[in-house]
């Protein structure tokens, strides 16, 4: 293996998470061994002082009592009993020192350190207590088997001491009980640092290995390779990647086969004029150049191819700028009734459209609120479209009227073969093309941009839009808007300042 390789193991996300899972192993084993060597002897020394300090309290709330009396041999047999019981429940070296009686000593041992005791215990002692702070000396005393405590306190009674207490107990278990516990704790942190080895290999590994498959799938965009498919996992997190790339990929692959039909398109319909004016370029060069009615024939359809193309890179710029949201977009108020009428009246005037009728069905004074030249070019390019299509009736039929108090509805109906129900939704892609085995061909006037732009301009003023169609009856094109609330002084003024200047963009 190479360095690079293992470099890219190390930053791999299978290793950091396999390194994070054994280092918080590590660290949990070492904190349990630190807890057990070195906290467990100190915690325990704290609890068996505080036992000392409890039986002692106990002793000299005895002595302390009133009923109690240190020449009562009655009261010195129930506190030997006392001080017995204490000695054996806790496993302690108790000795009680009465200083102004004869033979007036308690013992009881229970922990075999009698003689450890009774070696710490001194005047000097005595003398320490009475100047200590809470009338309490702890100190540590080394034997033979453990490290040891020796309390060492006085008790009092009507403000007087009457009593020494002195108490003595190991600090920690017998040393070869500890040793086993430590044995057994190493070894179960090993075993427990494997399992957890084992374990979080497969962990990482279960939640590295779709991650990787991810990105080996992503690397495929990149070489242009589209079509993929990222199995799903249990893990939200990654099954959202997973669904989110997935969905990304078609898209891209969408966008990709819309491109290259775009470029094809683009190219033949500006292959198909660019050669008609080439070769009627050179018919007038070579064989109409003498001859005038010829000539203005030869020269006429270069006139209307050269405006095809002008049609086209219009349509491909205002199509652009739609999708860029660069095209402003200039809000209105004026009568579209009447400019309904203006721009359905110029239809009749084109040579183009002498074998079809254009009809009118509009109410009067029917308001809208938008970009004026826009709007008229949604009238042409549905219109337009309408005809390609044309049944034959040879007729196409605009409506305009108010669907209830504030909405109005525009529509371009024609009785054409009509369009399936599933190829609908993709009627407003670009340059989208219905199988010709189904006879539906674009008319060669148009350029397969005229729905896109149509969606892109209603889109954009927000108005609702659509296609009802029936196999065999036609289609009916159509956009609702909400009217505007009138004001008759400003649409007139604004009629003559704007005149019907309108033209067919």
């Amino acid at each position: 293996m190479s360095s690079e390789s293992v470099k890219e193991y190390f930053r791999s996300i299978r290793f950091r998470i396999w390194i994070t899972f054994v280092a918080f192993s590590l660290g949990t084993m070492g904190m349990l061994l630190f807890f057990q060597l070195f906290l467990t002897p100190i915690f325990y020394s704290a609890t068996k002082t505080n036992e000392y300090k409890s039986c002692a309290n106990t002793i000299k709330r005895q002595i302390a009592a009133e009923s109690w009396d240190p020449y009562s041999i009655d009261s010195l047999n129930g506190l030997r009993k006392l001080v017995v019981n204490l000695a054996t429940s806790n496993q302690l070296d108790i000795i009680v020192n009465f200083p102004d009686i004869n033979n007036g000593t308690i013992y009881a041992t229970k922990s075999g350190g009698t003689d450890v005791l009774k070696r710490n215990v001194s005047d000097n002692i005595r003398s320490a207590l009475a100047d200590s702070k809470d009338g309490t000396i702890i100190t540590k005393a080394d034997t033979d088997n453990a490290e040891g405590i020796i309390l060492a306190t006085y008790a009092q009674k009507g403000g007087e001491t009457v009593a020494y207490l002195f108490i003595f107990g190991y600090t920690e278990p017998i040393g070869t009980t500890l040793s086993i516990i430590n044995a057994i704790s190493l070894i179960c942190s090993n075993v427990v640092l494997v399992v957890a080895c084992i374990i979080s290999i497969m962990i990482s590994s279960h939640i590295a290995n779709p991650l990787v498959k991810i990105s080996k799938n992503a690397d495929k965009l990149i070489t242009g390779d589209f079509h993929m498919e990222i199995r799903k996992t249990e893990y939200d997190e990654i099954a959202t990647l997973t669904k989110n790339l997935n969905a990304a990929s078609e898209e891209i692959n969408k966008t990709e086969t819309l491109r290259k039909d775009l470029m094809a398109n683009v190219s033949h319909d500006l292959r198909t004029p660019l050669t008609m004016i080439k070769a009627y370029a050179e018919m007038i060069r070579d064989l109409s150049g003498d001859n005038p009615e010829k000539r203005e024939k030869h020269l006429q359809v270069i006139i209307d191819e050269t405006d095809r193309l002008t049609l086209l890179v219009t349509d491909i710029l205002n199509l652009s700028k739609l999708e860029s949201g660069v095209m402003p977009i200039e809000l209105l108020s004026f009568d579209f009734s009447d400019d309904l009428k203006d721009i359905i009246s110029r239809f009749s005037l084109l040579d183009d459209m002498k074998d079809y009728q254009v009809r009118l069905e509009a109410e009067d004074g029917i308001l809208i609120n938008a970009d004026r030249q826009k709007i008229e070019q949604v009238v042409y390019n549905l219109v337009n479209n309408a005809i390609n299509y044309i049944g034959e009736d040879k007729l196409v039929t605009v409506r305009l009227y108010r669907k209830d108090s504030g909405t109005a509805r525009f529509e371009v109906a024609d009785r054409g073969l009509g369009i399936p129900p599933e190829k609908l939704p993709y009627i407003w892609d670009r340059y989208y093309k219905i199988d010709r085995s189904e006879n539906y061909k674009r008319s060669i006037k148009g350029t397969g941009l005229g729905l896109s732009i149509v969606k892109g301009i209603l889109t954009s003023h927000n108005f609702l839009f659509g296609c009802d169609s029936v196999l065999g009856q036609g289609s009916v094109f159509w956009f609702e808007f909400e009217m505007p609330v009138p004001m008759p002084q400003q649409s007139k003024f604004l009629r003559r300042k704007e005149g019907k200047n309108g033209e067919n963009p």
